[in-house]
């Protein structure tokens, strides 16, 4: 049986597209590849807001943390806007049509496919193979994360939509 962690958490399937651990151990995100001459590395989010403030920040300070241990002649941050679920889409739209750097997303599954058809995300199909742990999710949870036979994105949590 694969082992799933899941989260029960306001009715809603998240994903976090763009990991920061993936970000700057592949130096993919334009932030990290700009600034990192400077020693000075800003990663910009744009993040739901249906968890409570502390829950992001339990992925995203331990991540730092590594990152920081990693790169200790960087001063490494993470700035991010959390905006109600509602708005969030349209928050990362406009962000990603105006070409504004952003390095980390929280999207709904129900955008991804959207999302990766315009270009909006990275795919980390050659990460997640190098990753291996993909057997550690339940297929369906997998399939989720894909759009077109690559992968977009790692689930954080998840929620139970209905039982029988």
């Amino acid at each position: 049986m694969r082992e799933c962690y899941h989260i029960d958490w306001c009715g809603k399937i998240r994903t976090l597209l763009i990991v920061i651990m993936v970000l700057m151990a592949t130096g993919s995100a334009s932030s990290i590849t700009h600034s990192y001459a400077q020693k000075e590395i800003t990663l910009r989010a744009i993040l739901d807001n249906l968890a409570d403030p502390g829950r992001w920040d339990t992925l995203i300070q331990p991540a730092l943390q590594e990152l920081r241990a990693r790169h200790p002649d960087a001063n490494i941050n993470v700035k991010y806007d959390q905006f109600p679920y509602n708005d969030t889409r349209n928050n990362i739209v406009t962000a990603m049509t105006n070409q504004t750097p952003i390095d980390i997303v929280s999207v709904d599954q129900i955008w991804l496919g959207e999302f990766a058809k315009r270009g909006f995300l990275t795919d980390l199909t050659n990460y997640a193979k190098k990753w291996g742990r993909s057997s550690d999710w339940y297929e369906a949870n997998w399939d989720g994360m894909t759009y077109d036979g690559s992968t977009y994105g790692v689930w954080v949590w998840t929620d139970v939509r209905g039982m029988w």
